[in-house]
């Protein structure tokens, strides 16, 4: 959508805004601040939301868990008997929602408080204890499968079993280090550092919680309320939309990733295409960072730390070096270390090469896609519709008469840009369906021209999402190409808009208040299925990493449900893919006989097990033979697409070599490009199914 469309769509949003502030007060006079933000995002959720949820009794249940697990995800403050002393409030939520009560709010703080006192004098006397006792017992890491606590009792047994798995951790890294180093070190030394340094880090932990500001807590609550609704559909305060406006993404100072808090930690979002996490590739969506290190420092426990604080941890110079303590969606403990360096704006624009199995044989162009960008994004007029456009016409004058077009990891963008793209491909023709509350939009593309028609492979996995959902399903509807990965793509099918809280006439004393971003439609696909939850499935799957491991949009917490609305499919296709089941077997031989695809499809599994293992022996002799295993497991998997593939060939275009060729930075930026490319599998084996399309 340009930006003309867009200031349009918003001003009857911004009218309601105005009406509503004489309805606010039909409630109560509001007398904080925030009693004020509660009843705006009450009237205004209720009023703009694509699909407002019926805020009763099953509302407050749920809004009540969901803040419980957001204070207290860890199980390690509350216990079942503080949970009964608050349980009289389960179903009043939604009347305090409405009314802006913060009776809830203020009970939860008290008990909340007290509990860190009590916990606190727990860790201290643990630490005195000896932790490498003999005792053969485990812990279960994953808190959704264990309960709270029964009392103050099984609260501080809770605690011991989690600073022994803490002790055993470091104790463990401590002596593989020394292994390395071939060192050695009195035992009782090592102990005792660790029990120093565990100390410390939990000081700094409850120090961290006691700081934490009520606006801070007051954001937890308010957005446990808000997500009933959805996940996307959420409040935020000034300091919070200032972030989130940074590169229209977030916090992405240091490492060029988007992060936002997860509980205790920091989750990461997404990943900045041409920064330096996205050229370091170990860092991905969903990792939660525990610790940050700077280089010659130790590690710095980020439990507990306000998010801007860790931005501050992990932002440093260019040229400097940060290691991060990562969780993987497997629950495997990763070091990630990255060289600070900034965005090279070029790498997240679209890019192309020539890509081949024979040295002389016919070349396939292939282009790389990392986000659907366009001009209202940037003041230097980019649109990535017209740079598809552009590469693709220089990829047929050399040559190419068939495509890949990879849109992995690409988290959408512009709807008026990926509308423009898709119409690249076929002559004119709906694209995709929006809906909002009232009605059903047909968003089309009105030029005739197209840029491609031969065979083309979508490249997808299930970090693609958005516009790149929407690209996807519309080639797949109208067979107009052969989607092609590992997994379904993300399934997000929803769009939201920012209501700034401030256009409220009146309470001048309390502003500035924030904004709420709030759902107000869904989009389908031509063929009517939406692609919430059910992403796009692929019509030829490979062995990817995670395939056995959930993910994407249904792994949320009450998202959007799945629905189909009536067909609006116009294009029509001069060539539609017809052999879809011919394709599916011939590609299952080749990547059964793989040894790559073999070697990536068992380390699917492995991952798969080691994120249903969540009990861990705390004995340490058991502990280290489990993790010794872990990591034998994952050495086997460490050289997966490191290596060049032989027979896979790649090529500049000659249109390129002069920009290429301006400075080393883009010779070196190129090389890489292509190496990237060269150690690709799915490249390969999506050269192998545009070869079956055409046979």
């Amino acid at each position: 959508m340009n930006s003309k469309k867009a200031w349009l769509f918003l001003l009857p949003v911004i009218s309601l805004i105005a009406f509503f502030s004489a309805q606010c007060r039909t409630v109560s006079e509001p007398v904080t601040r925030e009693q004020l933000i509660l009843q705006l995002l009450y009237k205004q959720s209720q009023q703009f939301h694509y699909n407002p949820v019926k805020i009763d009794d099953a509302f407050s249940r749920e809004a009540f868990k969901d803040f419980i697990n957001n204070m207290d995800g860890g199980k390690r403050f509350l216990t079942q008997k503080d949970l009964r002393a608050l349980d009289k409030y389960n179903t009043q939520l939604d009347d305090a929602f409405a009314e802006g009560s913060l009776e809830f709010f203020n009970r939860f703080q008290e008990i909340f408080m007290k509990s860190l006192d009590k916990t606190e004098a727990y860790y201290k006397e643990i630490l005195n204890t000896d932790l490498m006792d003999s005792k053969d017992e485990s812990i279960i890491i994953d808190p959704d499968k264990r309960d709270y606590a029964t009392d103050d009792k099984d609260l501080k047994e809770v605690w011991r079993r989690n600073i022994r798995y803490d002790f055993f951790n470091r104790y463990y890294e401590a002596m593989e280090d020394l292994e390395k180093d071939k060192k050695t070190r009195p035992k009782d030394s090592i102990i005792a550092e660790i029990k120093k340094d565990i100390r410390e880090s939990y000081e700094n932990y409850f120090e961290r919680i006691r700081k934490a500001r009520d606006a801070d807590r007051f954001e937890v609550y308010v957005n446990s309320l808000l997500h009933v609704y959805d996940p996307h559909t959420e409040y935020f305060s000034p300091k919070d939309k200032e972030n989130f406006n940074i590169n229209m993404s977030g916090k992405l100072e240091g490492i060029g990733a988007r992060l936002q808090p997860e509980k205790e930690y920091t989750k990461v979002v997404s990943i900045v295409p041409g920064g330096p996490a996205w050229k370091q590739k170990e860092l991905e969506n969903n990792d939660i960072i525990m610790a940050v290190k700077q280089a010659g420092q130790e590690f710095v426990d980020i439990k507990g730390m306000n998010i801007d604080d860790v931005v501050q941890q992990i932002r440093g110079k260019k040229g400097t070096i940060v290691t991060l303590k990562v969780k993987k969606a497997t629950n495997e403990i990763k070091e990630i270390t990255i060289t600070r360096d900034e965005v090279i704006m070029d790498e997240g624009y679209a890019r192309s090469a020539l890509v081949a199995t024979d040295s002389t044989g016919e070349k396939v162009g292939y282009i790389r896609l990392p986000k659907f960008y366009s001009q209202f994004e940037s003041t230097n007029g980019v649109s990535c519709a017209r740079d598809v456009d552009k590469e693709l016409r220089k990829l047929v004058a050399e040559g190419a008469k068939s495509l890949i077009f990879d849109l992995r990891n690409n988290g959408g963008g512009s709807l008026q840009e990926v509308v423009e793209m898709s119409g690249l491909f076929f002559k004119n023709g709906s694209v995709v369906q929006v809906r909002d509350k009232d009605r059903t939009n047909s968003y089309s593309d009105s030029d005739s021209g197209v840029s491609f028609d031969g065979p083309m492979v979508v490249l997808v996995n299930s970090n693609s999402a958005s516009a790149s959902e929407i690209f996807a399903a519309c080639m797949q509807d109208y067979k107009r190409a052969v989607i092609v990965g590992g997994e379904n793509t993300f399934g997000k099918g929803s769009v939201q808009r920012f209501i700034n809280l401030d256009r409220i006439n009146g309470f001048d004393q309390f502003k500035p208040l924030g904004e709420l971003k709030i759902t107000i439609q869904k989009y389908y696909r031509v063929s009517g299925g939406s692609v919430q939850l059910k992403g796009v499935e692929p019509d030829v799957l490979l062995p990817d990493a995670y395939r056995y491991i959930d993910n994407g949009e249904k792994e949320y917490e009450h998202p959007l449900s799945y629905d189909v609305i009536g067909a609006n499919a116009t294009a029509v296709i001069d060539h539609p893919v017809s052999n879809y089941e011919q394709l599916r077997e011939n590609s299952k031989q080749r990547t059964t006989a793989n040894s790559e695809f073999i070697l990536i499809d068992k380390q699917a599994q492995s991952y798969k097990q080691m994120k249903d293992d969540s009990i861990i022996p705390l004995k340490y002799d058991k502990y280290k033979e489990k993790m010794d295993d872990r990591k034998a497991k994952s050495k086997q998997f460490e050289n997966i697409g490191k290596q060049e593939i032989a027979g896979l060939y790649t090529y500049n275009l000659k249109a390129d070599m002069d920009y290429i060729n301006f400075d080393s930075s883009r010779i070196g930026r190129n090389e890489e490009f292509l190496k990237t490319i060269r150690k690709d599998p799915s490249i390969l084996e999506s050269i192998q199914i545009l070869r079956d399309i055409k046979n």
